[in-house]
């Protein structure tokens, strides 16, 4: 251990003891500590859990999960050194829950603690958010964005011979309310991302999957013409 770090483990240990002997701060040049007592009242409640949700107006909302999942608080956290409540509202949730993916811009798909169940809220009103239940979702273990509107589901590899039988499904998630699966796909064996289209190349025993968007083709496109 070099001298700089035990100079600086030495200084840690001692602040950690002198905020046990005295009331700690929680200001200084350049971190601040916000308690619950000193945000609005529903950050001191009780909650399961939280989502970040940017909305299309250029705010940023918080969400924590209250009472059992039945209820979501809303604090606007768009400035953080000013951040105010929105107040409260009730939805349709069965049971307590996570909030697992972010499926579009507009809402995020949850799963019941004890993989009850999988449902979405929709945050396209986001003083009302709306719950809708999606058992099609159930099995989904790795999930993530697929462009605008996409979700690529994949099973989790635990060894290297899962990795060679995994399995892929493609939702099209547009609305949320009503997501579709497009295609399964089993065995995938290796795949492939071009960033700059969007474009998502699959391997397995029945050949080449290419996973295309024509939207984002189409805006490569215009950049490219435009740089060149």
């Amino acid at each position: 251990m070099t001298s700089r770090v035990r100079t600086i483990m030495i200084a840690v240990v001692m602040a950690s003891a002198a905020s046990l002997q005295a009331s700690a701060k929680t200001h200084s040049r350049s971190i601040v500590v916000e308690s619950p007592s000193d945000l609005p009242e529903l950050a001191s409640r009780n909650s399961e859990a939280m989502y970040l949700h940017e909305t299309g107006g250029g705010q940023t909302l918080l969400y924590l999960e209250q009472d059992q999942g039945r209820t979501l608080a809303m604090l606007d956290v768009s400035d953080p050194g000013a951040i105010r409540s929105l107040g409260q509202v009730s939805i349709a949730a069965s049971s307590p829950y996570d909030f697992v993916q972010t499926l579009n811009d507009s809402s995020v798909l949850i799963r019941y603690r004890g993989h009850i169940g999988t449902a979405v809220i929709d945050f396209k009103k986001f003083k009302q958010p709306v719950l809708t239940e999606a058992p099609e979702f159930q099995h989904l273990t790795h999930a993530e964005e697929l462009g605008q509107g996409g979700l690529l589901s994949s099973t989790t590899a635990t060894s290297e011979a899962q990795v060679a039988d995994r399995q892929y499904e493609v939702f099209d998630v547009s609305n949320s309310s009503k997501p579709v699966a497009l295609a399964t796909l089993e065995g995938v064996r290796q795949r492939l991302e071009r960033t700059e289209t969007g474009t998502v190349f699959l391997l397995n025993n029945t050949g080449l999957t290419v996973i295309r968007h024509p939207a984002v083709e189409k805006e490569y496109v215009i950049e490219s013409t435009y740089v060149n």
